[in-house]
């Protein structure tokens, strides 16, 4: 039993040796860490772009300056010489290096933790700012938040001053043809609303096929940079021939309805004028009133651009109609008759 016990002790211990000799899994030598590899850039030299946006990626170094117009700028990689970006925002990634001034106009900067910018930066920003693509071609848009609504209030009051102003021009230079004008818009209002949107309608295509024509006969060539002009300058002069006659038009009707006639047609110009940009006005004074009262506001703004639109339109046929107000298509109103005064007899 003794030796029995002894040979089971021996061999306990010689698995134990064994077992501390018996060689484990091999052990792998630490890697490097990525952040501590060298990183390799691909160079450039200086970056400029107006009407689109630019990314310089984060294996990008930039020896020179990168200007952004009308654009936006992602920075990831190394720029040397500055960033200026003008009508759109600027933003720096956590891992990007920046030497020199940093400058955005019209935007805002966002600056992720961990970018480096060795340099002044220098911020002007007025609204929000984004970017509207249009094919390949970048447009800066603004968003001026609550302010905006400001600011078409004011826009549309500017408009209606201007508006009045080229009015009482036409008035003073063109009062007869003004007259006929609105008398063929009274008369047949339908065939002028008709004429006109024809004219909406057909206008650019025309204007585009005769200038086409012109093109293709090689000698009317000169004649596009002239043409274009001139058509251009004629629509104008029939809109605003034809606003201002309707718009004298119901100026006048309003007085014979109040009975205070003042045979002024700047004045009845100007009381037309305000009652056909009227709801648009409105609508301007209560976009900037609390949120309950908006909703109509978006109602009033869309009468009157109906309201306007049908104006406009007409006043372009009436315009048409009469050839610039050359001619009439409705009899003149009869003249005014004088009441004589009686005076009785006496004996």
């Amino acid at each position: 039993m003794k030796l029995a016990a002894v040979a089971l002790l021996l061999v306990a211990a010689l698995s134990t040796v064994s077992a501390q000799n018996t060689p484990g899994p091999p052990i792998e030598a630490p890697d490097v860490e990525a952040a501590d590899r060298p990183q390799i850039y691909r160079t450039s030299g200086a970056r400029i772009a107006i009407g689109r946006s630019i990314h310089v990626a984060g294996d990008e170094e930039v020896n020179d300056a990168v200007v952004v117009v009308g654009g936006s700028l992602r920075v990831d990689g190394r720029v040397r010489d500055g960033l200026v970006v003008v009508g759109g925002n600027l933003d720096i990634g956590p891992k990007s290096d920046v030497r020199g001034e940093v400058v955005v106009v019209g935007g805002r900067i966002t600056r992720e933790g961990g970018a480096l910018i060795r340099g002044s930066v220098s911020e002007i920003s007025f609204g929000n700012w984004s970017t509207w693509t249009l094919g390949g071609l970048s447009l800066p848009v603004v968003d001026f938040g609550d302010f905006s609504r400001w600011l078409t209030l004011f826009g549309t009051l500017f408009r209606i001053a201007f508006l009045a102003l080229l009015m009482w021009l036409v008035i003073l230079i063109a009062r007869a043809p003004v007259a006929r004008i609105g008398r063929s818009a009274a008369a047949e209002p339908g065939r002028a609303f008709a004429l006109g949107l024809a004219a909406v309608i057909l206008f650019v295509p025309a204007l585009i096929i005769g200038s086409l024509a012109l093109i293709i006969t090689i000698v009317g060539i000169p004649l596009v940079a002239l043409v274009v002009p001139l058509a251009m300058l004629a629509a104008f002069l029939a809109l605003v021939l034809g606003f201002t006659a309707i718009a004298c038009r119901i100026g006048e009707w309003v007085e014979d309805r109040l009975g205070w006639r003042a045979d002024s047609a700047l004045l009845a110009t100007t009381i037309g004028l305000l009652l056909i940009l009227g709801p648009t006005l409105m609508a301007r004074f209560v976009g900037v009133a609390p949120a309950p009262l908006q909703m109509a506001g978006w109602s009033l703004l869309v009468t009157g651009i109906l309201i306007e639109f049908v104006v406009w339109t007409t006043g372009l046929g009436a315009t048409l109609m009469t050839g610039y107000g050359r001619w009439s298509t409705a009899p003149p109103p009869p003249p005014a008759m004088s009441h004589a005064t009686i005076i009785p007899a006496t004996n």
